[in-house]
């Protein structure tokens, strides 16, 4: 045992020893300090008699959930299995996430993880199926491929149910979602059956500063439209999509995850509900916390990530209207400059196959190309050094990846790149990721 763990316990023998002196002044204290909170005041003369103040001022958290509690919804998935003894579909299991209502038609937008669990060999329980007895989403729109579009390594729920704000709990069917490229998914639910829905306002998640106020609407642990405030800590675009291994450095694959973090308090039911500005508007989807694992100095708080409101927007517009999303692809995995430097370091043969990305010293070097993609038929290959794309400097990876995915799929590009001693301007037309 250390100093500092001796140190500790003694404190808390010390504390425990002042328990009984603490509680008592805690609950004096307490009452004097809910008074002055809740804006109570004291009915003097009479002894302990209080009223509550006239007018209240109402807190920021309160403002905006009056605005966006409404568009906010809780989002339940049950998992069935057959029973071992009669055979009947019993509950295997059951999570509750959230959701925010994206139009009046009755489409609500939510994270995939709220609708899906990893798939496991699990004897006597049933697939995920088609959702029987659920309402049909409006024509046009709705998920493609087999399995209406839905991955075989993850199932989905044998019922999805939408909490809406009045209590009332209604079937909802799985329209689209866009794993693995995003955790989003799209819900709907009959409008006929809900009655009128308040669709949430979207702000510019382009706009979002860095210490602004906002909070976050979900339902954690099955608590229904609770409400935590915070600020933005971060915008953070240094999340990537991994690419399966083996591969000998971390390399990058064609997604890049702009993500806004918080500190407002998001834990699980929280996924898929609304991180909102002053003002009432979404600025983010509540996706995951990083809560680190392990012994006690692992644990880490006010960690919470949001996916931007224009990410949200344009994803689930997608998602409606085509049943996915068509992303541009240019077809390699690429690596930072650094990266290649280290490695450089411990296999010196490296160096010379990565020359050029050394000389450089900024750029995507590129790693692996994908056979068929536009890359290789573009001609690009492993140890060149992509500097620009369509006139704008590229330094690493997240900027080569960032201008990309501003771009549609089928459109061109013109790519400066270094290799053989010399800089060339290749035009790529870009694919569609994923097809």
């Amino acid at each position: 045992m250390n100093g500092f763990e001796d140190a500790l316990r003694g404190a808390a023998r010390r504390l425990a020893r002042g328990w009984v002196l603490a509680v008592a002044a805690g609950a004096v204290g307490g009452l004097v300090g809910a008074a002055l909170v809740l804006g109570l005041k004291p009915d003097l003369p009479g002894p302990w008699s209080w009223r509550l103040a006239a007018s209240p001022t109402p807190s920021p958290a309160e403002i905006v959930h009056r605005i966006a509690g409404p568009s906010v919804v809780g989002v339940i998935s049950t998992y069935l299995r057959p029973d071992p003894i009669t055979g009947k579909p019993v509950v295997a299991a059951r999570a509750t996430g959230s959701g925010v209502v994206f139009d009046a038609r009755g489409f609500i937008v939510t994270n995939h993880h709220v609708v899906a669990m990893p798939r496991v060999a699990e004897p006597g329980v049933a697939g995920a199926g088609r959702q029987r007895g659920h309402p049909t989403p409006p024509r046009g729109t709705g998920p493609s491929g087999d399995e209406g579009g839905r991955r075989a390594d993850h199932r989905h729920p044998d019922r999805i149910e939408v909490l809406l704000p009045d209590g009332r709990r209604v079937p909802a069917r799985l329209v689209a979602e866009d794993y693995p490229f995003s955790d989003l998914a799209v819900l709907w639910v009959d409008p006929g059956t809900t009655g009128p829905l308040k669709p949430a306002t979207f702000a510019d998640s382009d706009q979002v500063r860095v210490g602004q106020w906002v909070a976050a609407i979900g339902s954690p642990a099955g608590l229904f439209r609770s409400v935590s405030l915070g600020i933005v800590s971060g915008v953070r675009e240094e999340l990537f999509q991994p690419v399966p291994p083996p591969t000998a450095v971390p390399v990058v694959g064609e997604r890049i995850f702009r993500l806004i973090q918080t500190d407002a308090a998001i834990n699980p039911g929280n996924s898929g509900g609304a991180l909102v500005d002053a003002h009432g508007r979404v600025v983010g989807l509540n996706t995951v916390k990083i809560a680190g694992a392990g012994g006690r100095q692992d644990r880490f708080e006010g960690l919470g990530f949001a996916i931007p409101a224009n990410d949200v927007r344009r994803i689930a517009s997608d998602l409606i209207r085509h049943g996915r999303v068509r992303r541009a692809a240019l077809g390699v995995h690429v690596v930072d400059v650094v990266q290649v430097a280290a490695l450089a370091r411990s296999e010196p043969d490296r160096a010379i196959e990565f020359a050029t990305a050394l000389a450089q010293g900024r750029g995507a070097v590129i790693w692996r190309v994908e056979p068929g993609s536009p890359a290789a038929r573009a001609g690009l290959r492993r140890g060149q050094v992509v500097i620009a794309c369509d006139g704008e400097s590229v330094h690493d990876t997240v900027d080569l990846l960032r201008i990309v995915d501003g771009k549609a799929a089928g459109q061109r590009v013109v790519l400066e790149v270094a290799g053989d001693g010399a800089t060339r301007r290749v035009t790529v037309q870009l694919a569609e990721l994923g097809r």
